[in-house]
């Protein structure tokens, strides 16, 4: 059992310390492209290293295997977000390769308005693929610090407020990610 989580601990390690490289990689080939650079975000990491593990854990390369998309990403405020996943490529350069030559996940790379990103890796060895990976990409509002906001930050607000309300634990989650994110 220690050697598991001595494996996760390290594999989790090794994601936060490539994560800066992983963002600026996708920057660079934003920036190719006429679009802004993304940076590195904390709460998008979270979600795709929760996709990654729990991908690891199964054995299974599926956007729902930890959930849907949509509801996972549920309690972040953004304006778009996109996800990518893979498994079986054993570097990041080839993963990044690979969802350039792709074009859905190509898009996803290229979303014109996004601004931060969280990609994550975990691997398991008593499974085929051995290695999988997750990128979130999004587009985050900037953070409020003024009650009084422009017009169209309020609405997107609303937008967040009335689509969450549907769901309290999404209500919950969102209520404390304004005091805390």
């Amino acid at each position: 059992m220690k050697a598991v989580w001595l494996g996760v601990v390290i594999a989790i390690t090794s994601t936060l310390a490539h994560a800066e490289d992983m963002a600026e990689m996708i920057s660079r080939y934003r920036r190719e492209h006429g679009l802004s650079t993304v940076k590195t975000d904390p709460q998008l990491t979270a979600i795709a290293e929760r996709q990654a593990k729990a991908m690891a854990a199964s054995g299974i390369m599926d956007h729902d295997v930890a959930g849907s998309f949509g509801s996972r990403i549920a309690g972040v405020r953004t304006g778009m977000a996109a996800e990518n996943i893979a498994a079986g490529q054993r570097t990041w350069a080839e993963t990044f390769r690979m969802w350039q030559a792709s074009p859905g996940h190509n898009a996803n790379l290229l979303q014109s308005k996004a601004d931060s990103v969280g990609v994550a890796v975990v691997r398991n060895e008593h499974t085929r693929y051995k290695t999988f990976w997750a990128m979130v990409i999004a587009q985050k509002p900037p953070k409020r610090t003024d009650p009084k906001v422009a017009s169209a930050g309020e609405s997107f607000e609303r937008r967040e407020n009335s689509r969450s309300s549907e769901n309290p634990i999404g209500a919950l989650k969102n209520f404390v990610c304004q005091y805390l994110c």
